[in-house]
């Protein structure tokens, strides 16, 4: 397997500032990483263990299949948007000097 495919190790935990970014790029990375592989007898689940740290594996050790490990990691790393803090910035916000009043 070519070395420039291989993604890193997922070690950045859920409650880090910039988990959702990296976790992002780590699945995209690791995505492509699988459709590289051969596909016959592939355990999707036992290549995802191996990418990930031992804390991350805390999070889905319980689940059974690759799809549910990765449901478990995005409901983790991905969180939504807090509509009241944007509503909050919005209503706060100052138009500043030189800035245009219409948005493109």
């Amino acid at each position: 397997m070519d070395k420039a495919l291989r993604p890193a190790r997922l070690e950045v935990l859920p409650n880090s500032s910039d988990a959702p970014k990296i976790y992002n790029h780590w699945k995209k990375t690791f995505e492509y990483y699988l459709a590289a592989l051969p596909q016959t007898n592939l355990n999707k689940l036992h290549v995802l263990t191996n990418f990930v740290a031992p804390d991350i594996f805390d999070i889905i050790s319980e689940d059974a299949t690759y799809d549910a490990a990765i449901a478990t990691l995005d409901g983790n790393y991905i969180k939504a948007p807090n509509v009241i803090y944007a509503r909050h910035l919005l209503a706060t916000r100052k138009q500043q000097p030189g800035e245009s009043f219409i948005l493109i």
